[in-house]
């Protein structure tokens, strides 16, 4: 199993910068400007894991984050 299976299918703010090895202020201001796609539930900021690999390899690829916006 890889590292991206062992962790829950909705990842906090702070699983998300421990992978991206940043501050969670960072992944707050992606989640809140729109360009790292996240969910607000109850006033709590989680990101879907399937979802946030995806842009992950995006940013590698340069692809905008407009390709997880929400219909």
């Amino acid at each position: 199993m890889g590292a991206e299976e062992s962790l829950p299918a909705f990842l906090t703010v702070d699983e998300v910068a421990g992978v991206l090895r940043c501050q969670p202020e960072k992944v707050y201001r992606l989640a809140a400007r729109g360009e790292l796609p996240s969910y607000k539930i109850e006033g709590r900021r989680l990101l879907e894991r399937s979802e946030f690999f995806r842009w992950l390899e995006g940013q590698r690829h340069g692809a905008s984050a407009s390709m997880f916006e929400r219909r």
